[in-house]
């Protein structure tokens, strides 16, 4: 007995023994350290933050089993009577069991559960030849829950350090202790091996000797039960009841982990579905398992994956199986009443009962191919429109029944794919008339029945189209008569649909008063969009804000084909009020980005306007100090004229003719003068003309100079020059000058008007008072989302932008050439952090210093909505300001683009920034100026940073 016992205690353990009867909860570590398992895996169990020490210990002894070909029960009660461990209590305990399970598994041979046993050991060896694929066969027991999931996860886990023979000693070991604990699953076990060519003979024998152990109904072996709890459990429960035939019929995983990405499955999960794009069951494998652990996170992620089977016809009808099971566990429209019943209930007159349990039910709707969704709970004309709906659809669902003879159900299929290329994997597997209805009626509404007219309209049933008729009177009817305001926020697709995918969801926001528009309003905009129906859109429900916002669905083949198609409509929905247009998380269009190019354009216009200031005044300044040298010269030539007339009176004659040319000369200089004011009035309009000009002047007068030098030398008197005329030529220089800078000042007189201007969605202020301010804060409505606001005082920036900001309707803040303080950032510091609407903040042109930053950056750094900042521009912004605008990156995770070219940011400063790139995943852009590109192009990780920078050239 005792050399039999000892014989046991080598044997190796089963899972279900070790798991139920040696709990060493959080002692497990150092039991695994001391049954020799590799530390770093060990430390990967223990980095599973979202298991507990159950799970984990379960996971340790898997390992073990798993990794350890000599293991025993023995090695399991020394470790346990380790000093370090110290579970003395617990060895004896699991001892004492394991002599009770010997006395039971060895003195009683024919038990059916030893039987059963001895019956796969002896194949063991056999099926670890014969088999294959292991993971597709235990994808298979797990779905007949022949094996944990834990032992799924090791067979589907993709790791090279793992071979073919260690998963079939992982599968077979599991498959052990599954039939120890029931060896009534010795049963499906071989069911499942039958199915596999290679395993056949061996499980077929299997089969037959499993047939002669006598049943015992009274087993003590306790069978495991599926687990039904939350609704995770639930969802991982149907999940699994389909596994068998997923892993059998997937056959693009590759497609499908990219449809999933983000939305169900990592990017760590989608890379490593790529990595294995080469063997379909491999890359199968890491898909079903993603697919699990995301069921497991959130049961609604069964949803999306049934909307991803949908759209392959090899796995359609496995995505219509799973949803049909999905309904009944989460009762999901459980109200669905068939059309008959519908119909029926018409004819009644709609009898209370109906009423109270008929409209319940969601039906995907389409007017003009865009589908329109109604609340489940509206009023009264609602259920009887639904009602009208029903009793239509069903009718002519008869009358086509009565032509199935005369109809061929491929041209049936051939036209609705040509009309609705989405429906084609749907309609795959359909072989009925009925069952192609159903599918037609996903695309009809119960104000419309379009597809099913086209369908009876081909097809020549003519019994159809007054039935039809008299419904689309009733629904244009209903749809003028419905407000919006009625079906806000509900979910409206009448046939039970899965959640969309986010890559297929489109947002309308219309600036619209919910009370004031009808869904007939809807529709027309959508159907102005004339070639909107190649995209297939539905609209899925109707919300509200302050606007009307219509989400629909998009096949995400045709989601490129409707961006493009509305883009060019931009036009016609910016008058029908278009506020927003989205699909899945790109914001395609909004109102902002006109704004943004109204803003882009004004400072394009204020920095060509600066430069041509600084060209002009740089060319009026070399005018003048020419001008000054000339008229030195002329002083030069009148001083040697005095003296030559004293010397040379004989020459008086020359010096008669000279004098006549020099008075002349300073004629035509006064009317340059004058020419080159009127150049300085127009110099905005045209600069090149002027400069030209000027040019032309300051030539003229060094011609003339040289010339009378010549005059002089060849006479022997000197440069020549009247005091007169030169006191005329210098007064003359110095009023035009004046005139020159009157204009300057008269022109920035004009600029400097104080003005406040009013347009549909905007305010633009220049130089405002602060009782104008107040006036803007008291007209301010919530159409305006825009303020801008131009050479302003410190005075006004304080009056206005602490109550604009309070305000959440402002998504727009530009202020240009207007120098904040610190304390006037301080001024609305606190607005700002907790700011709700503000989008895009400019504060350029000369508006911010260091010291502003300093302000700034701190009230951004509790902001979540500001995605815009610009701060070009702003020469006072130095590498200090780097520094902080760095910090702020590492705590803002908001801000998208930020913009700090023609500041002093150095070569420091710029790495700063370089470091927060590095950790900040959602500034898209960041703008610098040209002249640091080297500098960044040297850093060891500027190509995955590289397309994040937007270097602008500096204009000198």
């Amino acid at each position: 007995m005792e050399n039999s016992f000892d014989c046991f205690l080598s044997a190796t353990p089963t899972i279900t023994e070790l798991t139920e009867h040696v709990d060493v909860s959080t002692n497990w570590y150092t039991v695994g350290t001391m049954l020799d398992l590799d530390q770093k895996r060990l430390r990967s169990i223990e980095g599973q933050t979202s298991h507990n020490d159950a799970h984990k210990m379960i996971e340790m002894f898997n390992l073990w089993l798993a990794t350890t070909p000599t293991a025993s029960r023995r090695q399991v009660l020394e470790a346990l009577r380790k000093k370090v461990v110290g579970e003395n209590t617990l060895a004896d305990k699991y001892e004492k069991h394991l002599k009770e399970l010997h006395k039971a598994a060895y003195l009683d041979h024919i038990s059916p559960s030893s039987e059963a046993v001895s019956i796969l050991e002896r194949n063991i060896e056999s099926l670890n030849e014969a088999l294959v694929s292991p993971v597709q066969v235990s994808q298979l027991l797990y779905c007949k829950r022949c094996i944990s999931e834990a032992t799924l996860d090791e067979m589907e886990r993709m790791d090279q350090r793992r071979s073919l023979d260690d998963k079939k000693t992982i599968l077979l070991t599991a498959v052990q202790e599954t039939v120890a604990s029931d060896y009534k699953k010795l049963k499906n076990i071989t069911i499942v091996l039958s199915d596999v060519e290679e395993t056949r003979d061996i499980a077929n024998d299997m089969m037959t000797n499993y047939g002669k152990i006598p049943q015992d109904n009274d087993s003590t072996l306790v069978q495991l039960q599926g687990v039904v709890g939350d609704n995770e459990d639930r969802a991982s429960d149907i999940l699994r009841n389909n596994y068998s035939t997923l892993s059998q019929s997937i056959t693009e995983p590759v497609h499908m982990a990219k449809l999933l990405h983000e939305e169900v499955i990592s990017d760590e999960a989608l890379s490593c579905v790529m990595s294995t794009r080469g063997s379909v069951s491999d890359s199968r494998a890491v898909l079903l398992k993603a697919v699990r652990d995301a069921v497991h996170s959130n049961y609604k992620h069964l949803e999306l994956f049934v909307n991803v089977l949908r759209k392959f016809s090899e796995t359609a009808h496995i995505g219509d199986t799973i949803f049909e099971e999905y309904r009944k566990y989460f009762n999901y429209c459980d109200n669905d009443v068939k059309e008959s019943d519908i119909y029926f209930s018409k004819q009644k007159s709609m009898s209370a009962s109906s009423e109270s349990s008929l409209f319940d039910d969601n039906e995907t709707d389409k007017h003009g191919n865009h589908k329109i969704l109604f609340p489940r709970d509206m009023k009264k004309k609602f259920k009887e429109m639904r009602s009208k709906f029903g009793s239509t659809f069903f009718r002519v669902r008869r009358i086509f029944y009565s032509k199935k003879t005369a109809l061929n159900i491929d041209e049936m299929k051939e036209l609705i794919i040509d009309l609705f290329p989405d429906l084609k994997s749907q309609l795959s597997y359909k072989m009925t008339i009925n069952e192609i209805l159903n599918v037609v009626k996903r695309k009809c509404s119960i104000v419309d029945l379009s597809p099913l007219e086209n369908l009876a309209f081909e097809f020549n049933i003519e019994e159809a189209e007054p039935i039809i008729k008299s419904f689309k009177e009733e629904a244009k009817d209903f749809c003028k008569s419905v407000s919006v305001s009625l079906c806000l926020g509900e979910e409206l697709q009448a046939v039970a649909t899965p959640s969309r995918l986010l890559c297929e969801t489109v947002v309308f926001v219309f600036n619209w008063n919910p009370d004031k528009c009808t869904l007939q309003d809807i529709i027309d905009v959508l159907d102005e969009l004339e070639p909107l129906h190649k995209c297939h859109i539905q609209i899925d429900k109707v919300g509200t804000g302050r606007s009307v916002v219509v989400t629909c669905y998009c096949p995400a083949e045709c989601t490129g084909l409707l961006k493009s198609i509305v883009l060019e409509k931009i036009d016609a929905l910016r008058i029908k009020e278009l506020k927003e247009f989205i699909v899945g998380q790109d914001t395609v269009w909004d109102t902002t980005q006109d704004l943004l190019v109204q803003i882009n354009d004004l400072k394009t216009a204020l920095r060509d306007r600066d430069q041509k200031i600084m060209a002009t005044e740089t060319e009026l300044a070399i005018f003048k100090e020419v001008s000054e040298n000339r008229l030195k010269e002329l002083e030069v030539l009148q001083i040697k004229l005095e003296e030559s007339q004293c010397i040379n009176a004989q020459n008086e004659d020359i010096i008669n003719e000279l004098k006549e040319k020099m008075s002349s000369l300073m004629k035509e200089v006064a009317e340059k003068e004058n020419i080159l004011n009127q150049i300085m009035k127009e110099r905005e309009a045209n600069t090149e003309k002027e400069l030209a000009s000027l040019k032309e002047l300051s030539e003229n007068r060094l011609q003339e100079v040289e010339q009378l030098k010549l005059k002089l030398d060849n006479n022997n008197i000197g440069e020549i020059s009247e005091t007169k005329d030169e006191s005329s030529e210098s007064d003359s220089d110095t009023s035009s000058n004046d005139d020159i800078y009157d204009n300057v000042n008269l022109q920035n007189e004009v600029q400097n008007d104080r003005e406040v201007e009013w347009r549909q969605d905007n305010v633009q202020l220049i130089r405002p008072s602060a009782d104008q301010c107040m006036e803007v804060i008291s007209k301010l409505e919530d159409r305006h989302i825009s303020i801008m606001l131009i050479r302003s005082s410190s005075e006004s920036i304080q009056v206005l932008l602490p109550a604009i900001l309070e305000r959440s309707t402002i998504e727009i803040l530009c202020i240009l050439s207007s120098f904040l303080t610190r304390e006037d950032i301080l001024s609305f510091s606190s607005q700002l952090s907790i700011n709700k609407s503000l989008k895009i903040l400019s504060l350029a042109h000369d508006s911010i210093s260091d010291d502003g930053v300093i302000a700034l950056t701190q009230s951004l750094q509790c902001n979540e909505t500001l995605q815009y900042l610009y701060l070009d521009y702003n020469p006072g912004i130095t590498a200090s300001s780097a520094q902080l605008l760095a910090e702020l990156l590492l705590l803002n995770n908001a801000l998208s683009y930020l913009d700090l070219h023609r500041t002093n940011i150095d070569t420091d400063g710029v790495m700063m920034l370089m470091e927060s790139l590095k950790t900040n995943n959602t500034l898209r852009i960041l703008g610098l100026d040209e002249l640091h590109q080297g500098t960044c192009s040297t850093l060891p990780y500027y190509e995955h940073i590289k397309n994040r920078l937007d270097f602008v050239e500096q204009i000198i």
